[in-house]
């Protein structure tokens, strides 16, 4: 092992210290900070399809499998994953025990915040030209754990966490940019989807998602011809503008029935549905059980443990575990 990677390794070791403070065992760890969150699970998990929302989430102990189209991932210590859009993705945790659980950090930030770093600082950072797909693969620098660190730490004091936090947010924005992948992380996080429109287009098809769109519409949205949309939209996240609308529709029915106890013809009518049959259809065909069936399977599975959260499997995949 390098000294460089020894230095690293050592940096991990004391956030997984830092980590030990938050106690669940499976789910979603509140930090006090807004944007900073612990993700843990302490079993592996089988292949789930979900949304990985903006942000990057970074591995400390564990391995995970992620798929993208058709391309296959394997990341742990160290990685992170990126997404500048509420990215739709297959994943699944491969190594987690009760002793050895999965544990990744998560800061979520937009497109907006990485743009202000970026400007202020006046980064000229350079990267290919050309769309690359919304969720990206990175390896975490040392400047960028020494950032986190200081976050965990901050997190402990209330107080001054709301007064400084906004700023190391920044700072580690900064050292991602600045970071050997630097001009990666610029170009899938801000360059090309803001340049080619596709920003706009998926801002829009998210914003009305319960509503029937076309894809004049979303194009129109993006200032660009329908055809052109097509393209960029499939390239940046591997959908249709029209398949990226029902995955949407279809992950907030499935946390509207898990969150709020709504019963699924509500449910369906609240996402945009106008047909119970075809919700029950596509509900079916993307989650692999009928709505109803689902709903309780998770319930049950649930159950076999305290400390988990309502649907922790899924949600550790939208949020990037």
């Amino acid at each position: 092992m390098s000294r460089n990677n020894e230095e690293l390794s050592v940096v991990v070791q004391r956030l997984l210290h830092l980590s030990a403070a938050y106690s669940v065992s499976s789910g979603i760890c509140e930090t006090g900070i807004s944007f900073l969150s612990l993700l843990k699970a302490d079993r592996p998990t089988t292949i789930q399809q979900g949304l990985f929302n903006p942000g990057i989430c970074v591995v400390l102990q564990g391995h995970k499998t992620l798929i993208v189209r058709n391309n296959t991932y394997n990341y742990g210590a160290g990685d992170y994953i990126a997404s500048n859009l509420d990215m739709p993705i297959k994943g699944q945790i491969v190594q987690a025990t009760q002793e050895t659980p999965y544990i990744a950090i998560r800061i979520a930030f937009t497109t907006d915040e990485i743009a202000s770093v970026a400007l202020d600082a006046k980064l000229r950072v350079f990267g290919e030209n050309q769309l690359t797909e919304g969720a990206f693969i990175g390896k975490a620098g040392g400047e960028v754990l020494n950032v986190l660190e200081r976050l965990l730490h901050l997190a402990t004091d209330r107080e001054a966490a709301d007064f400084l936090a906004s700023g190391m947010k920044r700072e580690l924005i900064y050292r991602l940019l600045t970071d050997e992948g630097g001009a990666r992380f610029y170009n899938n996080m801000l360059l090309h989807h803001d340049a080619a429109g596709i920003s706009k287009a998926i801002h829009y098809v998210k914003t009305n998602y319960a509503r029937t769109l076309t894809v004049e519409e979303i194009a129109q949205a993006g200032g660009m011809s329908p055809s052109t949309l097509h393209h960029k939209f499939k390239a940046v996240t591997t959908l249709s503008p029209i398949q990226y609308q029902k995955q949407l529709r279809l992950q907030e029915a499935r946390r509207i029935m898990l969150t709020d106890d709504i019963d699924v013809t509500s449910t369906a009518l609240e996402v945009g549905y106008e047909s119970l049959t075809q919700f029950n259809r596509e509900y079916k065909r993307f989650f692999g059980l009928p709505p109803l069936k689902d709903i309780r399977t998770i319930g049950n599975q649930t159950k076999k443990s305290s400390h988990e959260s309502a649907y922790a499997d899924n949600i550790l995949i939208d949020l990037g575990l």
